[in-house]
């Protein structure tokens, strides 16, 4: 199996890199989530137990997935500049930093976009929580009636 990073996008706020890979398979089944965590770590020099599996993804017939994986390791961002997407989330300075995100719900998409347990434990770290825009950014991003009765309940 060979696998080649295609892109990587650095998240600060829930401190994770989230990457997307290339995994040639060709003669071989699709990879498990242990091969897939065994190779990159050994070729990237990354902890395994950093790294999480979300999804591999193999067309019907496909010699060839696309995995996309979340690693809660501290990289060096130049030595993958050219896989560095432009949409780099920038850390939030202060709750208010995010309240002016909220119009165009940035901030809080990114923070719904992990587990719902770190949306939660996001959203409680900051100060002033425009919940509204929470609840907006859920519903247009994975959609989790648990989340969002949560969020609306918050709103209470």
């Amino acid at each position: 199996m060979e696998a080649k990073i295609e892109s990587l996008r650095h998240n600060p706020l829930l401190e994770r890199a989230e990457i997307t890979v290339n995994l040639d398979h060709e003669g071989e089944a699709t990879p498990s989530e242990e091969d897939v965590k065994d190779r990159l770590s050994a070729e990237q020099d990354w902890d395994k137990d950093s790294i999480e599996v979300e999804t591999i993804k193999t067309g019907f017939g496909s010699k060839s997935s696309v995995a996309t994986l979340k690693l809660y390791q501290e990289i060096d961002l130049e030595q993958y500049e050219d896989k560095l997407q432009e949409d780099t989330v920038a850390e939030p300075e202060t709750s208010e930093d995010v309240q002016d995100e909220s119009s165009t719900g940035t901030a809080y998409n990114d923070i719904v976009s992990g587990t719902i347990g770190e949306a939660k434990d996001a959203l409680n770290e900051l100060e002033d929580v425009d919940w509204d825009a929470a609840v907006e950014a859920e519903k247009e991003n994975k959609n989790r009636t648990t989340l969002i009765d949560w969020l609306e309940n918050q709103l209470d």
